[in-house]
C-alpha cells in the first residue's frame, strides 16, 4: 500500500505547465512539514516535501492556492528514475497528489469568507422581486 497524507505550508505559488499533446494539467509545488518532536534547543527541524498534482486538482492549486497557505495533500510517493547527462544514475522522490484541500483562508481575507466564488452567482446581486404573479 503507497498512501501518503500531509498538512504543511507551501514555500512559493505553484507552476502551473500542461503535459504536450494531452494537454493535461500539472502542479508543481514544495510543502514545508515542521517535524513532531523539538530539538534539546527547542527548535524543530522542517521537511521540504516537493508534490506534484494533476488534473483538475492542479488547476486548483494554481488558481486559488498560494505561499504560505496551509493545505492537506492525499497521495501516494513516488520515486523517478533518471540518468545524468554524465551517465550517472539519479533518484527523486516527490509526492504525486490526488487530492488537495485548503485548510485556512487567503491572508487577504481574514473574516472567515473564502474568495473562492462561482462567478455565475453573486449574492449581492440579486434583488427581491414584489410581484404577485408569483405563487410562492
Amino acid at each position: 500500500m503507497n498512501n501518503v497524507v500531509l498538512v504543511g505550508r507551501l514555500t512559493k505559488d505553484p507552476e502551473l505547465r500542461y503535459i504536450p499533446n494531452s494537454g493535461t494539467p500539472v502542479a508543481t509545488f514544495t510543502m514545508a512539514i515542521d517535524r513532531d518532536y523539538k530539538k534539546k534547543d527547542g527548535t524543530k527541524e522542517t521537511d521540504f516535501i516537493p508534490i506534484e498534482v494533476i488534473g483538475k486538482a492542479a488547476e486548483f492549486c494554481a488558481n486559488y492556492i498560494t505561499k504560505g497557505r496551509l493545505v492537506a495533500i492525499q497521495g501516494n510517493l513516488r520515486v523517478d528514475r533518471y540518468q545524468t547527462q554524465d551517465g550517472e544514475n539519479r533518484t527523486f522522490t516527490k509526492v504525486s497528489g490526488r487530492s488537495v484541500q485548503a485548510l485556512d483562508y487567503p491572508k487577504d481575507n481574514q473574516q472567515g469568507t473564502n474568495n473562492i466564488t462561482n462567478p455565475g452567482l453573486d449574492p449581492n446581486g440579486f434583488q427581491a422581486i414584489d410581484d404577485d404573479d408569483i405563487p410562492f
